[in-house]
């Protein structure tokens, strides 16, 4: 079985679904919203970032999300940040277990 999306091709996709809901948070004007209005964006675009990089690297992106929702629970980041802050942990499983796992499972 081998999987035909190009390594770096799913690493940038890995990468884009985790940067995204933080550059558009950037982007916006702050100060022409409340902070109330502020918070409920920066939760959706964190669940949509949260969202499209589980499913790249589903199953094993769960280590992603739990580290995620730990990070936001503690207060250490914002829901966006968080997604950032995880990235790596979501890439890392989902390139482990669809480049390195499956096809080793597959192989023998």
């Amino acid at each position: 079985m081998k999987l035909h999306l190009h390594r770096w091709i799913y690493v940038i996709l890995c990468v884009l679904a985790c940067v995204t809901p933080l550059a558009l948070i950037l982007i916006q004007h702050p100060s022409d919203m409340s902070s109330s209005a502020a918070s409920a964006d920066d939760s959706l675009l964190a669940a949509v970032g949260n969202l499209a990089a589980s499913v790249l690297t589903y199953p094993a992106g769960v280590v992603g999300t739990i580290a995620s929702y730990a990070l936001i629970y503690v207060g250490i980041a914002t829901p966006t940040e968080s997604v950032l802050c995880v990235a790596p942990l979501y890439i890392g499983a989902g390139y482990v277990q669809w480049y390195v796992l499956v096809p080793k499972h597959f192989r023998s």
